[in-house]
Protein backbone atom coordinates (compact mmCIF):
# COMPACT_ATOMS: atom_id res chain seq x y z
CA UNK A 1 0.00 0.00 0.00
CA UNK A 2 1.40 3.36 -1.00
CA UNK A 3 1.56 6.33 1.34
CA UNK A 4 -1.36 7.92 -0.49
CA UNK A 5 -3.43 4.73 -0.28
CA UNK A 6 -2.72 4.56 3.46
CA UNK A 7 -3.65 8.23 3.90
CA UNK A 8 -6.97 7.68 2.08
CA UNK A 9 -7.67 4.53 4.11
CA UNK A 10 -7.24 6.61 7.27
CA UNK A 11 -9.93 9.16 6.32
CA UNK A 12 -13.12 9.20 8.34
CA UNK A 13 -15.62 8.66 7.01
CA UNK A 14 -13.93 6.24 4.65
CA UNK A 15 -13.86 7.03 0.92
CA UNK A 16 -17.23 6.32 -0.70
CA UNK A 17 -15.66 4.06 -3.31
CA UNK A 18 -12.35 2.38 -4.11
CA UNK A 19 -10.28 5.21 -5.54
CA UNK A 20 -7.29 2.99 -6.32
CA UNK A 21 -8.04 2.71 -10.05
CA UNK A 22 -7.85 6.50 -10.38
CA UNK A 23 -4.60 6.95 -8.44
CA UNK A 24 -1.24 7.04 -10.19
CA UNK A 25 0.92 3.95 -9.66
CA UNK A 26 3.61 6.05 -7.97
CA UNK A 27 1.15 7.80 -5.67
CA UNK A 28 3.16 7.09 -2.55
CA UNK A 29 5.22 10.08 -2.88
CA UNK A 30 6.08 13.42 -1.81
CA UNK A 31 3.17 15.62 -2.74
CA UNK A 32 -0.13 14.16 -1.63
CA UNK A 33 -2.20 17.23 -2.45
CA UNK A 34 -0.99 17.53 -6.04
CA UNK A 35 -1.25 13.77 -6.65
CA UNK A 36 -4.88 13.87 -5.50
CA UNK A 37 -5.61 17.03 -7.49
CA UNK A 38 -4.05 15.65 -10.67
CA UNK A 39 -5.83 12.30 -10.29
CA UNK A 40 -9.11 14.18 -9.78
CA UNK A 41 -8.54 16.32 -12.86
CA UNK A 42 -7.70 13.25 -14.93
CA UNK A 43 -10.93 11.58 -13.76
CA UNK A 44 -12.84 14.76 -14.62
CA UNK A 45 -11.29 14.83 -18.10
CA UNK A 46 -12.32 11.21 -18.60
CA UNK A 47 -15.88 11.95 -17.51
CA UNK A 48 -16.08 14.90 -19.91
CA UNK A 49 -14.78 12.72 -22.76
CA UNK A 50 -17.83 10.43 -22.37
CA UNK A 51 -20.81 12.62 -23.26
CA UNK A 52 -24.35 11.49 -22.60
CA UNK A 53 -25.64 9.05 -20.05
CA UNK A 54 -22.82 6.59 -19.66
CA UNK A 55 -22.20 4.70 -16.45
CA UNK A 56 -18.41 5.00 -16.87
CA UNK A 57 -18.71 8.78 -17.11
CA UNK A 58 -20.67 8.83 -13.85
CA UNK A 59 -18.02 6.79 -12.04
CA UNK A 60 -15.25 9.06 -13.34
CA UNK A 61 -17.22 12.10 -12.18
CA UNK A 62 -17.76 10.61 -8.71
CA UNK A 63 -14.06 9.77 -8.48
CA UNK A 64 -13.13 13.31 -9.56
CA UNK A 65 -15.36 14.77 -6.86
CA UNK A 66 -13.89 12.54 -4.17
CA UNK A 67 -10.26 13.06 -5.22
CA UNK A 68 -10.55 16.83 -5.48
CA UNK A 69 -12.34 16.93 -2.12
CA UNK A 70 -9.50 14.91 -0.58
CA UNK A 71 -6.97 17.27 -2.17
CA UNK A 72 -8.74 20.12 -0.36
CA UNK A 73 -8.61 18.10 2.85
CA UNK A 74 -4.89 17.46 2.33
CA UNK A 75 -4.41 21.24 2.05
CA UNK A 76 -5.58 21.50 5.65
CA UNK A 77 -2.29 19.89 6.68
CA UNK A 78 -0.44 23.01 5.54
CA UNK A 79 0.07 25.97 7.83
CA UNK A 80 -1.89 28.18 5.42
CA UNK A 81 -4.30 26.13 3.27
CA UNK A 82 -5.89 29.08 1.44
CA UNK A 83 -3.25 29.43 -1.32
CA UNK A 84 -3.41 25.67 -1.86
CA UNK A 85 -7.21 25.77 -2.14
CA UNK A 86 -6.86 28.59 -4.67
CA UNK A 87 -4.40 26.46 -6.64
CA UNK A 88 -6.85 23.54 -6.66
CA UNK A 89 -9.79 25.74 -7.67
CA UNK A 90 -7.77 27.37 -10.45
CA UNK A 91 -6.85 23.92 -11.81
CA UNK A 92 -10.45 22.68 -11.66
CA UNK A 93 -11.69 25.85 -13.36
CA UNK A 94 -9.58 25.02 -16.38
CA UNK A 95 -6.20 26.54 -15.76
CA UNK A 96 -4.41 23.42 -14.63
CA UNK A 97 -3.30 19.90 -15.37
CA UNK A 98 -4.54 18.00 -18.38
CA UNK A 99 -3.53 14.41 -19.12
CA UNK A 100 -1.58 14.11 -22.38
Amino acid sequence: MSGLDAWLAGRRPTPPMDLGPWLPRDAGGTDRLRALRDAGLTALDRALALPGRQRDAAFHLLAADALITYACEAALEAEDPVPLWNEILHAVAGGGFREP
